[in-house]
């Protein structure tokens, strides 16, 4: 019976590298117990049993990828106040879109109307007043299809007129007077999120009616402290809904908020392909961060890694026979990592521990 050799000169000590990824992967260097069966030496082949596992070279494309829990929406929500108190007599439902010219709510039976400009609203508009708002509004007045007057910085009798055609159409008194709180002026059509007010309560100025995003559907991540320097503007991300599409998509905004007391980082991701983007708004989807990527590179299980000096290495078995090729390693990701080594050629069997 043969005798097992022990711990000395002779004996081999192996050491592995075992890493656990799914996108990073940390390398952890631990020493194996003693091999039974004998000879050492690096380059050399000597004959021996094979190893309780081996794994092949495989060729193969790595990617180390971070996996982020996102929802479908339509970004961060903002509050749409009025000016004008009174009687809240109707409010836009959640989900309508208003664009340029559409009634937000109405106080008092009269409306509050959304007009699109950088401008806020801070005074009435009446003949000889003059300055930037006024043009703001002969713009949104032009787009809505009034004409007779000319679109620039003055308040003229004209543009009166053309006033009182629009207060016409709304049910308003005729005055030829825009007063302050009449129009609401946004950067962009919006669509409504929430109510924050409905019928029969009290409007007040500066007091929020709804809250409103953007028309187009975003995907929301929201990353703690750990995740947070992952979220750069303009990062290409990959969105995986739960139809397994993958579309692309692109970190648009980040932004710091407080929730609870917690400090949380919300990440906006933009998606051109509107249609490809299936769900409903609160459904979950999966944001994949693509940190590398190699194509088409030969790889082997992590576990197969050896210690070797300063660097890496892998045991080969060929011939009925075992040796050590050192390797160079690239990128570790999906549990394997990228080799390169002189002669090591796909399909060649090198030894794995723990598979």
């Amino acid at each position: 019976m043969r005798r097992r050799r022990q711990p000395g000169a002779e004996a081999m000590s192996r050491r592995i590298v075992i890493g656990v990824a799914a996108g990073a992967v940390t390398v952890a260097v631990a020493v194996l117990a003693t091999l039974g069966y004998g000879g050492r030496g690096h380059g050399g082949t000597t004959p021996s049993a094979p190893p309780p596992k081996t794994a092949p070279v495989m060729r193969a494309s790595l990617v180390d990828a971070v996996h982020l829990g996102g929802k479908i929406g339509y970004g961060t929500a903002q509050p749409f106040a009025g000016r004008l108190t009174g009687t809240l007599t109707k409010v836009a439902a959640p989900g309508t879109v208003l664009r340029r010219g559409d009634i937000a709510f109405r106080v008092d039976d009269q409306p509050i109307v959304m007009l699109l400009g950088e401008i806020p609203a801070y005074r009435d508009l009446a003949v000889n007043v003059k300055g930037p708002d006024v043009k703001q509004f002969k713009e949104n007045l032009r787009a809505l299809g009034y004409r007779g007057f000319t679109v620039d910085s003055v308040f003229d009798g004209s543009t009166a007129v053309a006033v009182k055609q629009w207060q016409k159409k709304l049910g308003l008194a005729e005055t030829g007077v825009v007063e302050l709180g009449r129009v609401a002026y946004l950067a962009a059509p919006v669509r409504v999120a929430e109510q924050q007010q409905r019928v029969g309560d009290q409007a007040a100025a500066g007091t929020p009616v709804l809250t409103v995003t953007g028309t187009t559907r975003t995907v929301v991540v929201e990353l703690d402290d750990k995740k947070a320097a992952l979220a750069k503007v303009g990062t290409k991300v990959q969105v995986r809904p739960a139809d397994g599409k993958i579309i692309d998509g692109t970190m648009a905004a980040v932004e710091t908020v407080q929730d609870d007391g917690q400090r949380k980082t919300v990440l906006t991701v933009n998606v051109a392909d509107q249609s490809a983007l299936s769900g409903d708004t609160g459904d979950s989807v999966d944001v994949v961060v693509v940190r590398a990527e190699k194509k088409d590179v030969l790889t082997v299980p992590i576990v197969a890694l050896l210690a070797v000096g300063d660097g890496y290495g892998v045991e080969v078995f060929s011939g009925g026979g075992r040796r050590i090729v050192p390797v160079t390693v690239g990128l570790f990701a999906q549990g394997r990592a990228e080799v390169s080594a002189p002669g090591l050629v796909e399909g060649t069997q090198v030894g794995v521990a723990g598979q």
